[in-house]
């Protein structure tokens, strides 16, 4: 009984390796020549012979007005208001009389005076208050220039410079031109975004102080493609790309970045000066696959 045993068992094994070694046959024979001919087929797809252009991207932001200039004018010594010759909404040049000041047992009667010329946006005294050391006599403002105020995404910040261009939206619906005047180098530590400031000329006073603004700077020239959204793709590690073929014809994954997004297509970066971007076709073809082109001259929808 146990030579029969082992006779069953050896039996058994030798099928289940006649079986292993058949079925490994199989699959060499039946996986390695498709992966071949996968190779070997020459895909069809349609390309765009795209040559880039140099492109200005905006970046968009968030911010707000504020005037140049707006301090409170301060007693730098304590006394009695006397004389205050000017009112609220005035003009008044650099130097001029605020606001006067008496001190008992001096001759002298202190000044206040404007510290730059603008308008009073307020004036907080009245003739005969008492005004402590620091206390303020009014407030004064220089509208002109404005400045826009926006705040950068660290990410964004190296596309500004000074002198750049730019054009605002008011929440009123008014639109602003002016040009990059001041950007910071240290970053916000709560935000990690960099101030930048926009001069705006504003001598009618058109311009108010404080009003919210939906800012665009023009960034730094970069080369660009035109391309249809609907050609965009994702790689295995989820980065955003487009497919293009090479000089021999095969198939290579770009990463690339949106500079703008128009009625007329993405405007995109991150690609060479010269590019046949696959516009037809890009869902049947893989990475290093040689295809068969035809080429068209304009963006497929």
């Amino acid at each position: 009984m146990k030579i029969k045993q082992t006779y069953k068992t050896a039996a058994i094994t030798a099928i289940f390796l006649v079986i292993w070694m058949v079925s490994g046959t199989l699959i060499e024979e039946d996986v390695n020549p498709q992966s071949e001919s996968s190779l070997d087929t020459l895909a069809s797809v349609t390309v765009l012979k795209s040559k880039a252009v140099q492109k200005s991207p905006f970046i968009k932001a968030s911010g707000f007005t504020e005037a140049d200039k707006f301090v409170q004018v301060r007693a730098e010594i304590s006394g009695r208001v006397i004389s205050i010759p000017v009112k609220q909404g005035d003009f008044v040049q650099k130097g001029d009389l605020i606001c006067q000041l008496y001190i008992a047992g001096r001759e002298a009667y202190p000044k206040i005076v404007a510290p730059f010329s603008g308008y009073l946006e307020t004036v907080n005294v009245d003739s005969g208050d008492y005004l402590n050391l620091g206390g303020t006599c009014a407030s004064l403002i220089d509208p002109d220039p404005m400045l826009l105020i926006a705040d950068i995404a660290e990410k964004e910040i190296a596309q500004v410079k000074l002198g750049s261009d730019t054009f605002a939206k008011l929440i009123s619906g008014r639109e602003i031109q002016g040009k990059v005047s001041f950007v910071a180098t240290s970053a916000d530590k709560n935000t990690r975004t960099f101030r930048v400031e926009i001069s705006v000329a504003n001598a009618d006073r058109s311009i108010r102080d404080g009003v919210s603004a939906e800012i665009f700077i023009k960034g730094k020239t970069v080369p660009a493609h035109l391309i249809s959204p609907a050609i965009l793709s994702l790689n295995d590690q989820g980065k955003l790309g487009i497919r293009l073929v090479n000089d021999k014809n095969a198939v290579e994954f770009k990463s690339i970045e949106i500079l703008e997004d128009t009625i007329d297509g993405l405007w995109i970066s991150g690609l060479p000066s010269s590019a046949k971007i696959i516009t037809l076709g890009q869902e049947y073809v893989f990475q290093g696959q040689t295809v068969k082109i035809q080429e068209t001259s304009i963006p497929e929808a």
